[in-house]
């Protein structure tokens, strides 16, 4: 069960930065009127493009780590990084009044909501369980 609902969160991760990768490409102008951004000058445009070329990268590394995530289990380290450090510096920029909550809203949270769910799903190793009368610690 959990590690399908990984399975799943990989896939969600993949489809998400796939999609605002290829926008970020495709349509900067577009994107950044969406998130708010409306009046850019002109060459920021192969800035957004060029960190769409880094989001799709990701996605595509998140969709092979879907396959089978415990074996790519740094994918998921890596989740849980992005997703503490976007919410961060979203946070921090909005804190010293550089972007407004409109602006950063929906990715702090969604950041935030990712770090929370891999951390939640991280694949840890099995338990051991000690036999009545037997000691789990190892000899030094």
């Amino acid at each position: 069960m959990r590690s399908s609902l990984l399975r799943g969160l990989l896939l969600f991760d993949a489809l998400v930065l796939l999609a605002l990768g290829g926008w970020l490409v495709f349509a900067p102008v577009q994107i950044a009127h969406f998130f708010k951004f409306p009046d850019l000058p002109a060459v920021v445009n192969y800035l957004l493009g060029l960190w769409g070329c880094a989001l799709v990268s990701l996605g595509c590394g998140y969709f092979v780590a879907a396959r089978h995530p415990v074996r790519q289990v740094i994918w998921i380290q890596i989740g849980i990084a992005r997703g503490v450090f976007e919410c961060a510096v979203g946070l921090i920029w909005l804190a010293r009044g550089l972007v407004t909550w409109p602006q950063v809203g929906f990715g702090v949270v969604l950041a935030g909501l990712m770090a929370v769910a891999y951390l939640a799903l991280y694949p840890r190793g099995p338990r051991i369980i000690a036999a009545p009368g037997t000691s789990t610690t190892r000899p030094t």
